[in-house]
Formats: structure tokens, C-alpha cells, sequence
């Protein structure tokens, strides 16, 4: 076989069992975060979250159209994994190349497999590397965005190989042009090697790349984006999301700028080719790749207009299209100061006007340090390695991956300092660049309990780049140590393959180190949760208010997409419209939701002219989403408000113009997920419907309808996969769990008032079995240990306060329970002790005291010993006239 078939075989057989693992670990479905949503807006060619993805929802679109499974959040799931397994085999490709173009062959010239076992190697290493293969089992875009990264590198070595040996031409740059800025309809991530490219083209072949003139036109405009007051900043991401709406924007902003603009760059282009150093050809060719290429982006203007479900931001008009290509939903990205710079987010908010806790260089470093921690997860599994806080066995295994790549890396700088120009400069943008670029809040997991300014989940992802890159110099480390190690070896053929196994053995450990963290299999409980949430809601036309991206999208994806979990019923849930509090704070998603049926009084004109904030009375700032809260509960209720003194008015003015003569039209519920802060104008008039409140005309405190509830978490729910101890379940899934068991605990609440203990402990046990964060946990053994505690179970009682002091918790009440539990079972000397305990815990609370002196007294006769205890507590509290009677009884 020749070596041109053999490397291609091979990368294929990469492919196939890389995608193999990725298939068998991918989720079934929908997964909680932005999945959800592009799931649903790949099926119904919606327009999500800005940037937009245009070029991934058209992907999507088309993956779910193959039929490799019924389920079509898993085809378009597939989409990533296909991707993630092409990007192993670009690695592996790569690898070889780069080997290829080192001065000194060593002991490849004699074993030329040795470059194949490098390549396999570093494939691997990237293959089962914790945060990559984590992207490859959802629906997300940074795999496929890899995948454009890696191809485009790879295009350049081939270039480069081709001009050195006399007979290549510049085809492959413009490809390389077209495939990046087309790249962008899917993120943004691909061009961050296209700063590497420029730099290693440079080196390879200056003129080829300064014969484009697309560096001059770059820099013309952003001069012109400058001097014209267009902004800098934000015009660099409007040219890099999309060239041709960024010169459609001078033009229209600034006619005479672009004018001048486009006089000045033709000129410069006559100019050089008057002096035939212009080819007109390749320039031309540049430009109309770029303009076709960026048009793709034009997808989210075409799509909006027609008004999918899913529209976020609208982008139907101009200028809000490229408010979506700008990103000006988010707040824009400043270097400094560092967030870690800052305690809590009202202090970075603040500043000048607040000091930072720490220095900049403190700052920057513990952004630094989170990124060696996630760098050291990729290979030992996050379990095991946290370079701060522990080292576990495994990890000694971890670390190999990490120490050839820095090996690697000398390696290639040694023999081949043109093509580590372009790896490096990729690792070093993906690494250093984004670290400064992004300027990250804290890690959610810090263990620093001061530490309040943190992302809502671990970005590991974002780096997943520079992972990717650091994996090729993983390859190239194994091809240096060969070389060092080999030829100290005796009997080298059966030593070379011996070690070859050894080091491809050693990469195939992360895939065992890392499974039970990224695996999605049998994990349908995204999905679940979102059919839980819409099937509580009744009604032609309901409104559900939820939090944030995890009680929304997932509640979007069963309306959008058929699934196994509503039976593939078309239009499931389409009777609700969810009321997105985070976005209805945007004008754009008002009018979306009054479109949806949403009872809203204000006309879509008014609506626009609604101001974004206002003060209202004592003092209270009313944001947009008040207003709209006020307005959907008053018009459901049948209740005319009067604009704007009833949207100013008190929470207790406003209820009793509403609720006096409520006649509800249409249901209107809050998630149990949404905030205290946001109910203040409505709570005491939310009755529990499982894991939903509806809005309802008679007052009360914490109201439960316990029909409904019961009816729904019995026999309605779907929580099989919850419930699957197969199934792995992240932080995330974890604390939308402890909603079930909030539910739970009402629920039980109101069973103990009716009388009926079994069944509150029944219900409190069956909300045990979701696997809750242990200190969350405790409440619901807590609510346990009472019922089984006033039923007699006092040893299953004693079990459930044993398993609360092993999660950390102390409390005097956790003593008190034991101590009456042991009284009860008559083990008194274990009795005494855990009521002395609780002293120690409380030592000013009475009830402990309390305890003591009955149980010494009633229970085991020691009348010194009641008196012990009653002294000691006058000792510190004197005034205890209760106490001083009870003491003088004994005397």
C-alpha cells in the first residue's frame, strides 16, 4: 500500500472510531444551555441568540433531514459529532504534514511509521480531551467551527509545500479566504487563525499574501470606521462577521466617507497596476470570494421576515440585522479593568467610582490560573486533577499529554520554524489571546466563598481551540521522544513498536478518565423538564413566565421540534407562550409575545415607545419586564390598567386594583424557577400547580392545589431519565432538581395539614431519589426525619439525620430530632449526648436545655444532673425566670 493511501485509510479509520465513541456518548436529545435552541432553530430554520449561526442553522436544517434515527434532535446532535471525529482526523493529517517538512527525518527515515504513531497519538489526544469531546455530544457550534480551523491550516501547509517545490500557485489562499469568512455564518472562533495564516504567509511567500490587498483594504476601512465615527471596535467585529454588510453600512451611514473610501482603494489599485504590480485576477477573485462568502449572513434578514417561532432580536430591519452581526445585545468587551479584579458585579459596574479588590496583575492571574485548570482537566478528568485544590492517582497519567507538548513544541521550533509560526501563533491566540480578549469572571466551582462576580457556568469551552492546537504539538512531542529514545534501545524494530503501543494505550486512558463527565447517553431530561413545564399549563392560551435560557429553551424545543418525549405530537405546548423575563426587557420580544397570543393591552407602536426603566413610587425602579408583568396578569384578569400611574403604583396599590374583581380570560403562571424579586407584584396570589404557580384571584400564603399537583406529579410527569441512575447528571441538572423538590416539600406540607403523615413522608421520600447537590439535599431529609420522626420510624428517622451531618450540615435542630428520637427508642446515654451537642451548637437557645432537663428528670431520674444543667444555663442567663422556678422545684 502506498504511504498516500495508508495515511488516508488510517485518518479514516480515526474518523470512524472517534465518531463511534461520540455517537454512543451523545445526548438523545435536546441538552440544557443554547443546545436547545439550536436544535429547534435548525428545524424550523429560526434565527437564535446573536451572532446569529446562520450557516449552522442551515447545517442543522439539513442533518435533520437524514434518517439515521427518529428522533431529530439527535440527527441534528449528529451534525457536531460528525465534525468532532473529522477534526481528529485533521489532526492526524496535520501532524504528518508537519513532520514532513522537518529538516532531519531521525528515526523516521529507518521506521517511517513512527510519523503515523505520532499523528494517531495526537489525534487521540484531542479526540477524548475532556472539553472537545464534551462539544462533540451536543448540538453546539464550536465543533464544526474546529473542523474549518483545522482544514484551512491544513490547506495552508499544502500550500506551502507546493510553493517550495516551484509549481504551486495561490488557488489555495483564496480557497483558504472563502472557507473562513464563509466560517463566520457559524461563529466567529474560525478567524483566529486567520492572524496565524497571515503571519506564516508572510513568512512563506510575503508577495502572495501582500498581492491580495486586502490588508490595506482592511486597514483603509477601519480608518475610515474610525475618523468617521462609526467606532472602531465595533466595526472590526461588523467587517469580520461580514465585509460586504460592513461597506453596505459605510455607505449608508457615511455616503461621502464611503465615497472618499472607495476613491481612495481603486486609486491605490490603479495606481499599482499602472505599474504592473497588481494582478487584477487574484485581487478581483479575493474580493468577490469574501462578498459571496459574507453574504450568508443575509440569511437572518431573509429568515426573520417571515417570522419563525423562534426570532431573537428581530433582525428583519437593517439596522437591527446589524445590531445582531455587532453583537450590541451584549455588553461590550473591555480589556480592562479584569473582572477578577472585583469581588461582586456592582463593584465592576461601578468602577471608577469603586476600588478593585486586587490588582491588575492579580486579576489577570487568576484568569490565568482557571485556564491551567482547565488545560489540566482535558487528560486526567476533572475529577481527578484540579492543579489548586487536589491530585488524585489518574492524574500522574493526565499530565503525559502535557509534558510531550511542550516537548513538542521545542521540537518543532527546532526543525521547522516556519510552520510553528502558524501553530503557535494558533495556540497562542486560543490561549493567551482569548484569555484577554474574553476577560472572564470567576469560575462558578472556586471554592472561595468571598468570590460573588462568577460566570453562571464553567467556561472551559471557549478554550477548546487552543486544546485542539496543543494536541498537534501533543503528536510532534511523540515523534521527539522517539527520536531521543529510541536510539538507546536495543532490538529498536520490537522497541519502537513497543513503545508506540505503550504511548497510544496512554492516550486512549482520557476517554476512560473522562466518559462519566461528558457522556449525554440515556440523558432525556432536558427534554423531560421541558414537557413537564408546558403540560402544567392550561388553557387556549396560556402565559408561562420563566427565568432564563434553561427554563426556556428546552420549553422552545418541545413546542418546535416532534419528540419521543410528547409521543411526536405536532404542535405540543403550542397553547403557551413563554414569557422570557430576561427578554422582556427587549422591545423586539414584546411584540413577538403579543404575536403569540400573549394578552398584552399595548399595540406594537406602543410598545416601542415604552421606556426601557422608570422610577415609580417609593423609590421602586420598574424595568420594562415590570411593566410587562403588570400588564399581561392585568389583562388576563379582564382589568384595564391606566398608563402610567398604575405601572408606577405600589405592589400593594396595584393588587388591590387587579385582584378586587379578577375574572382570569387566560392562565397566567410562573415557573417555580423565577426569582422572589420578580413576583413581588403577585405572590400572594400564586397557587402551586406542580412545577408551575398560576396566577389566581384569592389571597393566601404559600397556596398549593393539591389536586393538581398530585395529579401531575404522579401520573402526568415524565421523569424516567431524572431518575435513571445511568445517567449523569451535571451541576446544572442538579439544581433544576431541587425545583421537583421544592415541589415536593410543599406538597408533603400541605399533606401533614389535612392529617395525613404517611403520605407527606411518602412524597418526600420519592423526591429523594433525584440525585440533588448533597447540602441541598438536607432540607428534603430534614422534612423526612420529622415525618418518619411523628410516625414512629425513629431508626429510619435517625438514618435521614445521619445522612445530613455526612453532607456538612450542623444544626441544633438536626440534634434536637436526634436526641428525641434516641429518648424514644430509649438508647438515653445517646440521647444525652446529641442533646449536648445541640447545646454546644446553640448554646443560647433554650430548647436544648429544655430536652436535657426532661430527659434526666422524666427519663432516667437523675434529679442532679437536671439541676446541672438548669445552673449552668442561669449561669448565662440570668433573667430566666422560668428557668429559676423550675430549679427551686428540685431543691
Amino acid at each position: 500500500m502506498s504511504e498516500r493511501k495508508l495515511k488516508f485509510v488510517i485518518a479514516f479509520i480515526i474518523f470512524a472510531l472517534v465518531l463511534s465513541v461520540y455517537v454512543y456518548s451523545a445526548a438523545p436529545t435536546a441538552s440544557f444551555w443554547d443546545c436547545s435552541e439550536l436544535i429547534a432553530v435548525s428545524y424550523i430554520l429560526g434565527i437564535p441568540h446573536p451572532p446569529g449561526t446562520p450557516l449552522f442553522v442551515m447545517l442543522g436544517r439539513i442533518f435533520s433531514l437524514f434518517p439515521i434515527a427518529k428522533e431529530i434532535a439527535f440527527r441534528v446532535g449528529f451534525l457536531t459529532a460528525f465534525f468532532g471525529a473529522i477534526s481528529s482526523a485533521l489532526v492526524y493529517l496535520l501532524v504528518l504534514k508537519l513532520l514532513s517538512m522537518f529538516k532531519t527525518k531521525g528515526v523516521r527515515q529507518r521506521f517511517p511509521f513512527i510519523a503515523h504513531i505520532a499523528g494517531i497519538v495526537a489525534a487521540l489526544a484531542i479526540a477524548f480531551a475532556y472539553s472537545f469531546w464534551d462539544n462533540c455530544v451536543e448540538a453546539e457550534v464550536y465543533t464544526p467551527c474546529v473542523a474549518v480551523a483545522l482544514a484551512v491550516l491544513y490547506m495552508a501547509l499544502l500550500w506551502r509545500n507546493e510553493i517550495e517545490k516551484g509549481f504551486g500557485d495561490n488557488r489555495m489562499v483564496l480557497a483558504a479566504i472563502y472557507i473562513l469568512f464563509l466560517s463566520t455564518g457559524i461563529h466567529f472562533t474560525p478567524v483566529m487563525v486567520l492572524f496565524a495564516l497571515l503571519f506564516f504567509g508572510l513568512v512563506v511567500d510575503k508577495k502572495a499574501i501582500l498581492d491580495l490587498r486586502l490588508i490595506e483594504l482592511i486597514v483603509l476601512y477601519l480608518i475610515f470606521a474610525a475618523i468617521s465615527g462609526l467606532g472602531l471596535v465595533d466595526y472590526m467585529v461588523l467587517f469580520l462577521a461580514s465585509p460586504t454588510v460592513a461597506i453596505i453600512k459605510l455607505l449608508e451611514s457615511k455616503f461621502i466617507f464611503f465615497l472618499i473610501f472607495v476613491a481612495i482603494y481603486l486609486g491605490y489599485l490603479y495606481y499599482l497596476y499602472s505599474r504592473k504590480q497588481l494582478d487584477a485576477k487574484y485581487v478581483g477573485l479575493g474580493i468577490l470570494l469574501i462578498g459571496i462568502a459574507s453574504t450568508v449572513q443575509f440569511y437572518l434578514m431573509v429568515r426573520a421576515r417571515l417570522e419563525p417561532m423562534i426570532n431573537e432580536v428581530n433582525p428583519s430591519r437593517w439596522n437591527d440585522f446589524v445590531s445582531v452581526l455587532k453583537r450590541e445585545q451584549y455588553d461590550p468587551m473591555k480589556l480592562y479593568p479584569r473582572k477578577t479584579m472585583f469581588l461582586t458585579e456592582e463593584d465592576y459596574r461601578n468602577y471608577p467610582n469603586s476600588y478593585p479588590a486586587f490588582s491588575l496583575f492579580q486579576g489577570y492571574f487568576e484568569q490565568i490560573k482557571f485556564y491551567v485548570r482547565y488545560f489540566l482537566w482535558q487528560w486526567a478528568g476533572e475529577q481527578n486533577l484540579d492543579i489548586f485544590y487536589r491530585i488524585r492517582l489518574p492524574a500522574l497519567f493526565g499530565i503525559i499529554p502535557p509534558i510531550l507538548g511542550v516537548w513538542g513544541m521545542w521540537h518543532q521550533y527546532k526543525n521547522d520554524r516556519k510552520s510553528f509560526v502558524l501553530t503557535g501563533l494558533c495556540f497562542l491566540i486560543a490561549s493567551l489571546g482569548l484569555i484577554t480578549y474574553l476577560n472572564l469572571k470567576y469560575s462558578p466551582s472556586d471554592p472561595r466563598p468571598m468570590l460573588k462576580f462568577r460566570e453562571v457556568r464553567e467556561r472551559d469551552y471557549f478554550f477548546a481551540f487552543s486544546f485542539v492546537f496543543f494536541s498537534i504539538f501533543v503528536g510532534i512531542g511523540v515523534d521527539a521522544l522517539l527520536n531521543w529514545l529510541l536510539p538507546k534501545l536495543k532490538f529498536r524494530k520490537l522497541a519502537t513498536v513497543g513503545v508506540s503501543l505503550v504511548l497510544v494505550l496512554l492516550m486512549i486512558l482520557p476517554l476512560f478518565f473522562n466518559y462519566r463527565n461528558v457522556t449525554r447517553r440515556y440523558n432525556w431530561i432536558p427534554a423531560e423538564y421541558g414537557y413537564n413545564m408546558l403540560i402544567s399549563c392550561e388553557g387556549e392560551k396560556a402565559v408561562l413566565f420563566t427565568n432564563g435560557d434553561n427554563d426556556t429553551f428546552p420549553l422552545w424545543f418541545m413546542q418546535a421540534v416532534p419528540s419521543r418525549i410528547s409521543d411526536y405530537k405536532p404542535g405540543f405546548g403550542s397553547n403557551v407562550a413563554v414569557a422570557n423575563l430576561s427578554l422582556l426587557n427587549t422591545s423586539w420580544y414584546c411584540k413577538q409575545l403579543k404575536r403569540w397570543g400573549a394578552p398584552i393591552s399595548f399595540s406594537e407602536a406602543e410598545i416601542d415607545r415604552l421606556p426601557q426603566g422608570f422610577a415609580g413610587k417609593r423609590g421602586r425602579t420598574f424595568l420594562l419586564k415590570d411593566i410587562m408583568i403588570r400588564d399581561i396578569v392585568a389583562t388576563a384578569g379582564g382589568v384595564k390598567l391606566k398608563w402610567p400611574d398604575d405601572y408606577a403604583s405600589t405592589a400593594q396599590e396595584f393588587m388591590a386594583k387587579v385582584f378586587a374583581n379578577y375574572q382570569p380570560k387566560s392562565n397566567v403562571y410562573f415557573a417555580t424557577t423565577v426569582s422572589r424579586d420578580n413576583l413581588i407584584d403577585v405572590e400572594p396570589y400564586l397557587r402551586l400547580q406542580g412545577l408551575v404557580n398560576l396566577v389566581v384571584p384569592d389571597s393566601g400564603t404559600n397556596q398549593v392545589d393539591v389536586a393538581k399537583t398530585e395529579y401531575l406529579v404522579e401520573k402526568v410527569y415524565k421523569m424516567e431519565s431524572m431518575l435513571d441512575k445511568r445517567v449523569m447528571k451535571d451541576e446544572n441538572t442538579r439544581g433544576l432538581f431541587i425545583n421537583y423538590a421544592a415541589t415536593a416539600i410543599a406538597l408533603a406540607q400541605e399533606y401533614q395539614k389535612r392529617g395525613n403523615l404517611a403520605k407527606a413522608a411518602a412524597t418526600i421520600k420519592k423526591a429523594l431519589e433525584f440525585d440533588i447537590e448533597p447540602m441541598r439535599k438536607a432540607a428534603l431529609f430534614f422534612h423526612a426525619s420529622v415525618y418518619d420522626l411523628m410516625l414512629g420510624n425513629y431508626q429510619e428517622a435517625l438514618a435521614y439525620l445521619d445522612s445530613i451531618e455526612k453532607s456538612g450540615v450542623r444544626d441544633v435542630e438536626i440534634s434536637l430530632r436526634r436526641g428525641w428520637a434516641y429518648q424514644q427508642l430509649g438508647e438515653y446515654e445517646k440521647a444525652e449526648r446529641a442533646l449536648r451537642e445541640a447545646m454546644a451548637v446553640a448554646p443560647n437557645r433554650p430548647e436544648p436545655v429544655q430536652s436535657l432537663y426532661t430527659l434526666y428528670l422524666d427519663r432516667m431520674h437523675d434529679t442532679a444532673k437536671a439541676k446541672g444543667v438548669l445552673t449552668d444555663w442561669l449561669r448565662r442567663n440570668p433573667g430566666d425566670s422560668m428557668a429559676q422556678k423550675m430549679l427551686k422545684n428540685l431543691e
